[in-house]
């Protein structure tokens, strides 16, 4: 039979009516001048000298538009430089995964461990009592009215099942030897969880599964060819894999053969030993029932396996069943596990078998072998998608279009012949430059095509978003360049920096890679140009960039809270060893500092003076770590925003020497000023900001001084940031039933006759943040940052968020600050919680309970307007400022 051949053949029509296509661009080139230009140009024949110009910028086009169609990674290739796109982009194993989220990411997570085998995740059912008379909780049942009664039980607490692999006999030859192995293997379970626990989640039991043992009875007839041994080898391992099944680990490889796409491989952790299939993994959950049914058909698909005689199951502990069982029940939280009490006859037609156990035993090692190499394999196969590997293709490169006309012109690299008159030269001088105007276009979007990938660059490492380059193998240029400018410069890089708005283009290109992944500063942006001027568009690019540069972080982490279980304290203050929430809503609002730390410890210290009509005025002063005071108010603020507007500004300028003004008094003492640069009238009141109270005998030694202050004040941020304090974390030990007074959180009777519940621990937070900041304290960046938490904050978690407190240095009248009470507490209850593990720290606790359960939200103060005066007034904003003085 003779096969049918097939033929390739090339497409006629081969336009693409686009950059590509030479004749579509000569085509309408000729059109455009028709249409311009009919009155004066009617020969659009190829010898037309205007057409042979036409056709040469139709192929440089040509040229630009295949150098734009090449691969992106050649686009964005480096010459000698291979691993360019490794530094540049988040591979799949980095941007897809998600710290565990569901019940089956942390089972993957468990079984990942090393001598796991299964594990399941439980919810810890714990009742709460409430006595809505006196506001009380409790583990016990009060003796109160019904009417007085409620009860609830706590979410977000969970208990794990570990399945271990089994235990090899020979090692662990002792019980308490293989109890030190399971009770290691836990702890590891319960390190692993707390590395990843979910916001307002914990962790209780971590215990071995309970066996339920089943026993299988059964007799089969063999075929006459099969192995005994080795079948009674495989439905034994059959059996004991449809009781309790294993899953295996798969290589990238074999996941994507399985038709899966590359997100959905990714979708969750990334395991150190491959990857678990979601459907398989579903069909592991523990087994409510054991059909008889299911194991018939099993055992039927053996190889060597002719007929079934006759199967039974039963439970295992001795009693006698009265009619055959076709479903067993698990009771819950049990795992089936086939017992010594089964048994298994096997036939050739009428003659019985003997089975070799040292065989089964050999037949059985080698499947656990193979299973376990696999894993080996698996476990050393790359888990990562290779980006695809750019050839350098010099996309910039450009070389001048005169170069391609016929030598005729003269305009190319043998120039005019020697016999050209001088009309002729000059003719040709004259069609040079006119060609030089196009040559310098397109070097400038060669130029641009080079710096793609350092335009869309989250480094922001660039000062400029316009680039053009000198047009290179043009004969004679230096006759055509004006004699002001050297060979070297860039006429065309001088008129682009008169027209590159790089801070509104620069936001552009920011604002499309934020919006590859839904995210928008566009409000954030708004408001800080509100609130601060045109001052804070280089702080809202930062943020951009700090934002993108973190993405690879807060994207996967989104989920995930901060680590207390066996911490050092290192790890538990000062660190950014946080909630992930706190490190979006940090870099979200431009604040680059999310460290879990001291707040009071603020070198921004804020005071206050009364003049002599009374009226309450306000001043600032920044001191260093000795005390040495290093920059004070300029002059008085009768209201704190006015105030905080001017500590933005020190913070602005006074990070700039050149922003300092030395000046001489009286006595022929130096001193120095900070200066707004905006306002450079020195009668102006705006024109000073700050200064320092300090005398200095030489000129050099003020420089000094100021040198000194700008390192200071670079290191200044906005002292900015929250606790986010998990109230299930706060509950007494819920593995007893009582606990002691006063360690529940209190209750609001409000709630006892509503329906929003009383349940104050579960999925509930309390957001405490410093309510004296520069932005802290304003009334709408308060609004838009509750707005955000609001947005940012898991559905299901409800937050009640204070803004407390003031530095140390400011005076409060007597009063507690409670800024310090809450972090002395909240230290020492973290500190003392990492050590005692489940258990509370009874007194910390108390503590703590007793201050989150008297904060008060600290607002700005506004005035009544005063007509008679005309000087900017906070306005009264009912629920979000104090009532002061006119």
């Amino acid at each position: 039979m003779s096969s049918v051949k097939t033929y390739s053949t090339i497409a006629k029509d081969t336009s693409t009516q686009d950059d590509l296509d030479f004749e579509f661009l000569r085509k309408k080139g000729i059109e455009y001048i028709e249409a311009l230009g009919s009155g004066l140009w009617t020969d659009y024949n190829a010898h037309d000298p205007g057409i042979t110009t036409l056709e040469v910028l139709c192929y440089a086009i040509t040229d630009l538009g295949a150098r734009l169609s090449l691969p992106l990674e050649n686009i964005l290739a480096e010459e000698n430089n291979p691993s360019f796109l490794n530094e540049q982009f988040l591979t799949a194993e980095n941007a897809l995964p998600i710290k565990p989220i569901t019940a089956l990411d942390y089972r993957k997570l468990f079984i990942d461990i090393e001598g796991v085998k299964n594990a399941w995740l439980k919810k810890h059912e714990k009742k709460v009592y409430a006595n809505c008379k006196e506001n009380k909780l409790s583990y016990k049942p009060f003796e109160i009215k019904e009417k007085y009664k409620k009860e609830f039980i706590l979410n977000g607490l969970y208990d794990v099942l570990v399945e271990l692999d089994e235990l090899d006999s020979e090692i662990f030859n002792t019980e308490a030897k293989r109890n030190k192995e399971i009770k290691s293997l836990k702890e590891e379970v319960r390190t692993v969880y707390h590395a990843h626990r979910n916001l307002c989640e914990d962790v209780i039991e971590i215990e071995e599964v309970e066996n339920h043992p089943v026993a299988v009875c059964a007799i089969v007839e063999l075929k006459p060819e099969a192995d005994e041994d080795k079948v009674h080898a495989e439905i034994l391992y059959t059996i004991d894999e449809y009781l309790s099944p294993s899953l295996r680990f798969y290589s990238l490889k074999e996941m994507l053969e399985k038709g899966y796409a590359p997100d959905e491989i990714f979708n969750g952790p990334l395991l150190k030993n491959g990857f678990i299939d979601n459907s398989e993994l579903r069909k592991t959950e523990l087994r409510k029932e054991v059909r008889l049914t299911d194991l018939i058909d099993l055992i039927q698909k053996i190889e060597g396996v002719d007929v079934i005689r006759d199967v039974t199951i039963n439970n295992c502990d001795g009693k006698p069943e009265t009619k055959k069982i076709w479903n067993l029940c698990i009771p819950e939280g049990k795992k089936p596990k086939r017992c010594d009490k089964s048994s298994f006859s096997y036939y050739k037609g009428f003659l019985p078998l003997n089975i070799n156990k040292k065989a089964v035993a050999d037949y059985l090692e080698a499947i656990y072998d193979e299973i376990e190499a696999n894993i080996l394999d698996t476990a050393s196969q790359k888990k990562s998608l290779e980006l695809p590997v750019g050839r350098f293709s010099d996309v910039g490169n450009y070389s001048t279009i005169q170069n391609d006309f016929p030598e005729v012109y003269g305009v190319g690299e043998l120039g005019v012949k020697s016999t050209a008159t001088i009309a002729d030269r000059a003719k040709v001088k004259q069609l040079k430059a006119y060609l030089l105007f196009f040559d310098q276009i397109f070097a400038s979007y060669f130029a641009h095509l080079k710096n793609v990938k350092d335009i869309f660059s989250i480094n922001g490492e660039l000062d400029k978003s316009y680039f053009t380059q000198m047009v290179e193998n043009v004969k004679d240029l230096s006759e055509l360049v004006s004699a002001n400018y050297s060979s070297d410069d860039n006429i065309t890089d001088i008129l682009f920096s008169d027209l590159d708005e790089k801070v509104a283009r620069r936001n552009q290109m920011l604002d499309h890679l934020l919006s590859r992944f839904a995210e928008s500063f566009s409000e954030y942006a708004f408001l800080m140009k509100q609130l601060y001027g045109s001052n804070t568009d280089a702080a809202v690019i930062k943020t951009k960039e700090g934002f993108l540069q973190q993405y690879g972080m807060i994207g996967c982490e989104r989920p995930l809270s901060f680590n207390y279980f066996e911490q050092k304290a290192e790890d538990l203050w000062d660190t950014g060893n946080v909630s992930a929430f706190q490190k979006r809503i940090a870099l979200l609002s431009g604040n680059p500092n999310y460290f879990r730390r001291n707040f009071s410890d603020d070198p921004l210290e804020i005071y206050e003076e009364i003049d002599t009509d009374g009226i309450i005025e306000y001043r600032f002063r920044f001191r260093s770590k000795d005390k040495e005071i290093l920059s004070s108010s300029s002059k008085h603020y009768h209201n704190l925003t006015s105030l905080y507007k001017e500590i933005l500004d020190v913070k602005n300028y006074g990070r700039f020497a050149e922003n300092y003004e030395i000046k001489v008094n009286t006595a022929g003492k130096f001193y120095f000023n900070l200066t707004n640069p905006n306002i450079p009238d020195t009668t102006d009141e705006g024109h000073v900001i700050a200064r320092r109270i300090s005398n200095f005998s030489t000129q050099s030694t003020a420089e000094n001084a100021i040198a000194k202050t700008v390192e200071f004040v670079n290191t200044l941020d906005f002292n900015e940031g929250m606790y986010v304090i998990e109230h299930i974390l706060l509950r007494p030990d819920v593995t007893k039933d009582t606990a002691p007074e006063n360690t529940f959180l209190p209750i609001c009777i409000d709630n006892c006759e509503g329906c929003e519940g009383i349940d104050p621990y579960s999925f509930r937070v309390s957001i405490v943040l410093p309510g004296w900041t520069e932005r802290y304290s304003n009334v709408d960046f308060r609004r838009f940052l509750e707005e955000l938490i609001q947005k940012e904050l898991p559905s299901h978690i409800l937050a009640k968020i204070c803004w407390i407190g003031y530095p140390k240095s400011y005076d409060t009248k007597g009063e507690e600050n409670e800024m310090v009470e809450l972090e002395e507490a909240y230290k020492a209850w973290l500190l003392a919680k990492t050590d005692m593990g489940q258990k509370q720290p009874t007194t910390k606790l108390k503590r703590l309970i007793k201050i989150m359960s008297t904060l008060h939200t600290i607002y700005t103060q506004g005035t009544l307007h005063d007509c008679d005066d005309d000087e900017e007034q906070q306005d009264i904003i009912l629920g979000r400022t104090n009532l002061g003085k006119l």
